[in-house]
């Protein structure tokens, strides 16, 4: 359940940082409540925090076959508080990792403060393990099957004039078929 609250956190941070879906996805977002929605929902999630001197950097890397690609990044520090988030066309291929994308101050003084360039690689690891999980989304009851396999990774940042290495906690491909009824 970790990994899909992870996913799930990586679809809320779409809505915090502006970051919109594609009009098929909100069409099937905002489908009248008549039936089950189903869908196949396959990708990847690097969850990755990483620490250069007193700054503090978090970056979200998310591609779903259905919902598309998010990346966010979150910067804390002596010098202030930064923040960017992306949908990229491309983001995880065949063993690399890549995106660019504008940052700015979120503390209060706001302008763009310039841009994050994440690069990396990543793996298949051990075995695929078996996902069957139930929950609640506002208005659906969800039902999730499928599998996730864990990924070793390998990612930095350059952001603000530093390379910052990053450690990626939460690292899955996932492969999953999502039936959302409705509550």
């Amino acid at each position: 359940m970790r990994h899909l609250k992870r996913t799930a956190f990586a679809l809320a941070g779409c809505a915090v940082w502006g970051i919109g879906l594609s009009a098929p996805q909100a069409q099937a977002a905002s489908a009248e409540h008549s039936g089950a929605v189903n869908s196949v929902e396959a990708g990847y999630v690097l969850a990755c925090q990483g620490q250069a001197g007193e700054r503090f950097v978090a970056v979200e890397l998310y591609a779903n076959s259905t919902h598309g690609n998010v990346v966010s990044v979150s910067v804390e520090g002596p010098d202030g508080q930064y923040g960017g988030g992306t949908n990229p066309p491309a983001l995880f291929d065949d063993g690399t990792v890549t995106a660019e994308l504008p940052i700015e101050r979120l503390d209060g003084e706001g302008g763009a403060a310039g841009t994050a360039v994440i690069v990396g690689s990543y793996a298949l690891v051990g075995e695929p393990t078996r996902v069957h999980e139930l929950y609640r989304e506002p208005g659906w009851n969800v039902v999730t099957t499928g599998v996730n396999q864990r990924l070793d990774s390998k990612v930095s940042v350059t952001l603000l004039g530093e390379t910052v290495p990053l450690t990626c906690g939460d690292a899955f491909a996932y492969d999953l078929r999502v039936t959302r009824t409705p509550a």
